[in-house]
């Protein structure tokens, strides 16, 4: 006959200690102490949406309220005020020790019932302790969907859950005023001191009586050493802006950049010409329509000054007197340096504009009159395309300051046959003759004694002669319009002339 006892075994989640057997009372003490408040498990949140659910009656506390089913298993679970979920997990165990029966008859085996009670905070937690039983291999579960409540899903139940009220924002804390700063005594300022700082620059850059170099406002040397005049010193131009704008507008057309660009690469020494075209006052817009070559004079250092010959003056102002046009402006070249303009640049552009200002009956209107510089031969240029500045200068009381001009194509179609019989002109002017006879090996001189011709052949930058780079700024002066098939053709048949005129052998 087999006896069967009933022993309670209380664990704590945290493994802490085991409590056996209702016949010894001192050893089960520290067992019912534990039972009493066994270690929650699983995460905070989901304990916070049970209690939210008890709170708005969704749910109610009771034992064996919770129900889940494995494998047509049914586990009952309580469910506390706390929102705790405790399950009382009964295992059957075989106690090995046989006792004899109250007879004194045949000894059997003894059949014990294990219980131990474990506290979830979640029901996900408690669905996967309940699966672990089948599957210890299991790692996760969601209790939601497969724990039941007076037998609906806490998953629906919860899906009833009213949204949360949003946290109300804490209060800022209140900024001290900050003290009042004493205020610092001025200076009292005069009317001549206030008319004095607003019409002069601040910074005037001084000449120099001799100078040993050269240099751009960058700091670009050129590399000649000699004893000159402190206006050969170069200055940046300022740039117009949103506050300062530009008074008017600069077109210019292909022909004009052409004739420029054209001249300037011919020569080692600085050469000069001017800019014609027409003044729209209405509109505000300057139109430079040709660019017409100058002569200059001898200079004994031609590579970094000129000076225009004033007897070249009279032909340039008939033709474009003819064409109904006036000298809206001058050029001249910076042959392998900087654009930017030197102090003797900006004193006669300055000049030239009050040379130039036109009287309109009573009103005195200022007819603008720009100066542009070309830099053929510059080996940092950007690109194979010469560089070209604009500028005019801006009076503050009395002391030029050079401002950059921003210049627009005029958006011409063709170029005018002026400008190819212009060129030729240029390339007859410069090129070389023999002093002997056919094979002499004396040096060919130049037509124009007053100026040296380049080396077309010598190289320039990164593998290409100056020849080439010549065709490629030609190249680019011409209309955009155009089909790079024209372009190459137009500029080749100036460059055959040239080389012709010039006694350049082909490549």
């Amino acid at each position: 006959r087999a006896v069967k006892t009933t022993t309670t075994r209380t664990t704590t989640t945290d493994g802490e200690g085991e409590g056996e057997g209702d016949d010894d009372d001192g050893a089960n003490e520290g067992a019912a102490n534990r039972a009493t408040a066994p270690r929650a498990r699983g995460t905070r949140d989901g304990r916070v949406i049970m209690r939210r659910m008890l709170e708005l009656g969704l749910v109610a506390a009771g034992e064996n309220v919770l129900s889940t089913t494995l494998r047509k298993e049914e586990t009952l679970a309580d469910l506390k005020e706390d929102g705790t979920i405790v399950w009382r997990r009964a295992r059957k165990i075989v106690d090995p020790a046989p006792v004899k029966d109250e007879e004194g008859g045949e000894e059997t085996a003894v059949d014990a019932a294990d219980v131990e009670t474990l506290v979830f905070n979640t029901v996900s937690e408690f669905r996967l302790a309940v699966v672990r039983e089948k599957n210890p291999e299991r790692k996760v579960d969601n209790g939601w969907d497969w724990v039941k409540y007076a037998g609906v899903k806490l998953g629906d139940i919860k899906r009833r859950l009213p949204p949360e009220p949003k946290p109300e924002p804490k209060p800022r804390a209140k900024r001290e005023p900050k003290p009042t700063p004493t205020p610092k005594k001025r200076k009292k300022i005069t009317d001549d001191e206030r008319g004095y700082h607003a019409a002069v620059k601040r910074i005037v850059v001084p000449a120099r009586e001799k100078r040993e170099s050269r240099n751009a406002s960058k700091n670009i040397n050129i590399g000649e050493s000699f004893d000159g005049q402190g206006d050969l010193q170069m200055v940046t131009c300022e740039a117009y802006n949103k506050r300062r704008t530009q008074p008017f507008k600069v077109t210019v057309t292909s022909g004009a950049e052409l004739v420029m660009d054209f001249h300037a690469h011919l020569c080692s020494d600085e050469i000069i010409g001017f800019l014609g075209g027409v003044y729209d006052d209405d509109a505000k817009t300057l139109r430079i329509t040709r660019a017409l070559p100058a002569r200059q004079l001898v200079q004994e250092h031609a590579g970094v000054e000129v000076e225009l010959d004033p007897e070249s003056v009279p032909a340039i102002v008939e033709t474009l007197t003819a064409k109904g046009e006036g000298i809206v402006g001058w050029y001249h070249s910076h042959p392998v340096f900087a654009t930017q303009p030197s102090i003797r640049d900006i004193q006669n552009q300055f000049e030239y504009q009050k040379m130039f200002a036109r009287s309109d009956g009573e009103s005195q209107t200022i007819a603008p009159f720009v100066g542009a510089i070309v830099g053929p031969y510059d080996v940092r240029n950007d690109s194979q395309k010469s560089d070209v500045r604009m500028f005019h200068c801006v009076d503050f009381g009395g002391e030029p300051e050079p401002y950059e001009l921003k210049v627009e194509h005029a958006g011409c179609e063709d170029v005018s046959p002026d400008v190819l019989r212009e060129l030729k002109g240029l390339a007859d002017r410069f090129r070389t003759t023999p002093h002997a006879g056919v094979g002499d090996s004396e040096p060919l001189a130049a037509i124009d004694l007053n100026a040296t011709p380049v080396s077309l052949t010598e190289h320039w930058r990164d593998g290409t002669t100056r020849l080439e780079k010549f065709e490629h700024s030609l190249c680019a002066r011409l209309p955009k319009s155009w089909q790079d098939e024209t372009k190459t053709a137009y500029v080749g048949g100036i460059v055959k002339y040239l080389k012709t005129a010039w006694g350049v052998a082909a490549a």
